[in-house]
């Protein structure tokens, strides 16, 4: 964890504007802006929107996670809000087909713990922070499975 926290704040010198930044309003959805980030710290969980608490968020498997844990999904540069029937369905990442809610999302990138963290990241509710969760910030996608 240590290893991926030094990776992302040593890119952060790397842009000049905020490492984590809201891309859309209704509902939320945060993007980080680190370039040449690092893979070094996996990244694995179910996407899940958080409609009550406006935030998108990955939830590790329930048989083999900690318990109650949920990270809020920080994604790449350009990524969209994908609506289905006016109905948020999922995130709309650049190079790749739509996520859909429910899908597995396994990938590199680094985490920032918001509580403890001298970056300049934005508020986000509680509801979508539990049990340790931390601001994932995907910088890759190894594998997407859609829910079945």
């Amino acid at each position: 964890m240590f290893l991926a926290a030094l990776s992302v704040a040593v890119c952060l010198g790397c842009t000049s504007s905020p490492p984590v930044s809201v891309a859309e309003t209704d509902p939320t959805l945060l993007v980080h802006d680190v370039r040449r980030g690092g893979d070094d710290a996996q990244i694995d969980g179910y996407l899940r929107h958080l409609a009550d608490a406006d935030c998108f968020v990955l939830e590790p498997d329930a048989t083999t996670g900690p318990d109650g844990m949920r990270n809020v999904a920080v994604w790449p540069p350009g990524t969209k809000v994908w609506r289905d029937g006016g109905q948020v369905a999922g995130v709309d990442v650049p190079g790749r087909e739509p996520i859909a809610i429910g899908s597995r999302v396994i990938g590199g990138g680094g985490y920032a713990d918001p509580s403890t963290s001298n970056l300049d990241l934005p508020d986000v509710s509680p509801d979508c922070l539990t049990g340790g969760g931390e601001l994932a910030m995907l910088h890759t996608m190894t594998s997407v499975t859609p829910p079945t």
